[in-house]
């Protein structure tokens, strides 16, 4: 265990010599925590916190009055200094004018805010997951079906440290590489010298994406695909097979206006395969529901 901070030693100083009950300083320490957690945007919106135990290991989500008795029969998990799932931010380093200079003239904050967001959704579903593998004091947990037992497989194996004692997991940097990518417009070989440049610079053992196609398929595995459909160049209808009975997948042309789906191929092109006129993207919308469903901060708007 690290060398604690002077006015957090109480976290790890619980009982008097011989266990003859709890020090006035941790019960006063505990109180304090959790008047912190208290003033955290998510205990506002749902009235509840993780509980840092050292059993529970922030991984179940439990009223303030049950996580102060965890925290009196038991302890704080290790080196939890920081109470980063509980309110507090971690500390800016000062890095003279370098890798924080954006941050502190205030440019990109909403893009910051919305990775701080996506991250925040991605560990609710994974501490989910990690509670549902534990047995329940209050009360037995559906366990999840096997479609959704995969995602949260993913997510546990994706959500692995970097490397010892990396904050950042491969997939929060995938998800950061992905977004930098839309919010900036910027090209793939770009992107791909910044995953070349993070390689360098970090330890050997790093899971770091090696390329900005490592990053796509990690995030796809998510589930959350978009589905290329080819549609009449004139709006008409839909190349598509539906559930409702029509086959309309194999047509070669509108079958309302009869304008062709593909381009003509010329002669003495090696192209085999033919180029679609006009085509779009449908984001599947039962995945993103139980995502959202899956999030502590969108699950209270979802009823």
């Amino acid at each position: 265990m690290g060398e604690p901070p002077l006015n957090l030693a109480w976290m790890y100083d619980r009982c008097y010599s011989g266990r003859r009950g709890l020090k006035e300083s941790f019960v006063l320490g505990v109180e304090e925590f959790v008047q912190v957690a208290r003033q955290s945007r998510y205990f506002k919106l749902e009235g509840v916190i993780r509980c840092p135990c050292i059993k529970c290991d922030c991984t179940r989500i439990l009223t303030y009055e049950i996580v102060k008795v965890h925290l009196y029969k038991k302890r704080f998990i290790p080196n939890y200094w920081i109470w980063t799932l509980h309110g507090e931010d971690m500390p800016v380093v000062d890095l003279n004018e370098g890798d924080n200079f954006l941050l502190r003239q205030g440019v990109h904050t909403a893009e910051m805010e919305q990775l701080c967001d996506m991250e925040e959704m991605v560990n609710n579903a994974l501490c989910q997951f990690q509670s549902n593998q534990q047995p329940n004091d209050t009360n037995l947990e559906e366990c999840p079906n096997e479609s959704t037992q995969r995602f949260y497989n993913l997510l546990a194996e994706a959500n692995q440290p970097l490397f010892e004692g990396a904050r950042d997991s491969k997939l929060s940097v995938c998800v950061r590489l992905l977004s930098y990518k839309s919010n900036w417009n910027i090209p793939n070989q770009c992107l791909e010298a910044f995953t070349k440049l993070l390689l360098d610079l970090t330890p050997p053992n790093m899971s770091s994406p090696k390329s900005f196609y490592d990053s796509k398929r990690l995030v796809s595995k998510l589930g959350l695909k978009a589905k290329k459909i080819d549609c009449c160049v004139s709006g008409c209808m839909l190349f598509y097979d539906n559930d409702s009975g029509k086959r309309d997948a194999a047509l070669l042309e509108c079958k309302f206006c009869h304008k062709p789906r593909y381009h003509p191929l010329h002669q003495g092109l090696r192209r085999k395969k033919p180029i679609v006129v006009k085509s779009m993207f449908y984001l599947p919308i039962i995945p993103r529901l139980q995502r959202m469903f899956a999030s502590m901060q969108t699950a209270p708007h979802m009823t």
